[in-house]
């Protein structure tokens, strides 16, 4: 387990992209066997790379990396500023695209979902909000941990 006296979290580099992946993929096969809609492409792995490119390139995007030895990552947050319609009246929105971590319980997720809340504070955004698995209840409970509550339940129908 990673020490997290040493952990730090900065933001995500080019160079980070590819160990980013591999951490996303992880998500994903944690994910899968909980409900096996979560399937991915054969390109997912490519695609997830060069949005992560676009990301860090994106005004209104920020990747943040946790490590606790240079380029070894120990976990990912990608965060993102939405627009709603103007018939909200706030219409710009924090969104916690993904938050990924290689041990859970460690602390490095709740570090990483810190730095992306600071940014959106700095961005002047109010709130923040992000989707969840229903049948994950290790990341239901680390959301409610740190003050998510229910908003919107999206529902789906294979046709």
């Amino acid at each position: 387990m990673p020490d997290a006296s040493n952990l730090i979290v900065r933001r995500a580099r080019m160079e980070d992209v590819e160990p980013i992946v591999v951490l996303w993929r992880e998500m994903l096969d944690y994910h899968t066997p909980l409900d096996p809609r979560f399937e991915v492409s054969p390109a997912a792995s490519i695609v997830m790379g060069q949005w992560i490119e676009s990301a860090l390139e994106n005004e209104r995007s920020a990747v943040f990396v946790a490590e606790t030895a240079p380029g070894a990552l120990d976990g990912y947050c990608h965060a993102t500023i939405q627009e709603y319609p103007a018939i909200v009246p706030r219409v710009l929105c924090g969104y916690v695209s993904e938050l990924a971590v290689h041990r859970r319980r460690s602390g490095i997720g709740s570090r990483l979902l810190d730095t992306a809340h600071a940014w959106f504070r700095e961005k002047g955004i109010t709130y923040a909000e992000v989707n969840v698995s229903v049948k994950n209840q290790v990341s239901r409970s680390f959301w409610r941990k740190h003050g998510y509550t229910e908003f919107i339940e999206r529902l789906r129908r294979d046709l």
